[in-house]
């Protein structure tokens, strides 16, 4: 992953027992012990949540705190914090005051960052879209689209997220979209996205299966070729740090050539 030493990993499914990402702590701790010999010093924990229910948002807080002792206790050097993984329902129903206890929590759970990652839908287009990332970002959040690579209505035609990125959207690509769960038109989607330079974000969406996502390193060390350690870092350091410190993303340069049409990725 070349010179990407302090990674910021802005979505993780690493929490155990909260949802499908780890089935107990003695995994959680071995994807956090893994990503952090792959450079990994922060990682956001953003357990899936497909409805607004306030006990698995509690469940949520509590096991992060007893997973950042655990952590702390084995000796591993990685801050988590605490986010969700929203569904575009929540995001889109959900009271500002909701909103904002469900973004990146900076610092435990007293300072909200602001950032709120919203799940992609993987089939159709919500006709609520567009509007829902525009009153977040009007309401002072900033909507995170995960892995847009996966939507079937993205990968037949990009263009469709433009009035999103014209909204306030940010665009992150995941691990997962890289695997053999996705592959095919998940990947040829992700460079195609890459070269635009839409991505603003790389992160690992790691589950404890495939452990090929239990951080960024293994895609960095895939894509590795087709980024500058320059582009590495910004997409999972600079701009990470950014976001969490409540500011604006730098764009990544496109990376296509000029001539229309012409792919130099996929």
């Amino acid at each position: 992953m070349g010179s990407v030493t302090n990674v910021i990993d802005t979505h993780s499914h690493c929490l155990p027992l909260v949802d499908h990402g780890s089935p107990d702590l003695e995994t959680t701790l071995r994807m956090i012990e893994a990503a952090a010999a792959l450079g990994t010093t922060t990682i956001c924990c953003t357990p899936h949540l497909y409805e607004y229910d306030a006990d698995l948002v509690q469940t949520a807080r509590e096991t992060h705190r007893e997973t950042v002792a655990a952590v702390e206790a084995a000796g591993i050097p990685v801050r988590l914090l605490l986010g969700f993984e929203v569904d575009l329902t929540v995001a889109a129903t959900a009271g500002p005051d909701i909103l904002r206890t469900l973004c990146i929590q900076n610092d435990g759970q007293e300072s909200s960052t602001g950032v709120l990652v919203v799940e992609m839908p993987f089939t159709n287009w919500p006709p609520f879209f567009e509007e829902t990332i525009f009153r977040l970002s009007t309401g002072g959040l900033t909507p995170v689209i995960a892995h847009p690579e996966r939507n079937d209505r993205v990968q037949s035609s990009p263009d469709v997220l433009e009035a999103c990125m014209s909204a306030g959207a940010v665009l992150q690509g995941t691990s997962g979209s890289l695997t053999n769960v996705f592959r095919k038109d998940s990947q040829k989607t992700f460079f195609e996205l890459l070269s635009r330079g839409w991505f603003s974000l790389l992160a690992s969406d790691g589950h404890s299966t495939p452990d090929y996502t239990w951080s960024v390193g293994p895609m960095l060390a895939e894509i590795g070729n087709r980024l500058t350690p320059e582009d590495c870092e910004l997409l999972v350091n600079v701009n990470p740090a950014r976001m969490l410190e409540g500011k604006r993303p730098i764009p990544l340069l496109p990376k296509r050539a000029p001539s229309r049409g012409r792919r130099l990725f996929g």
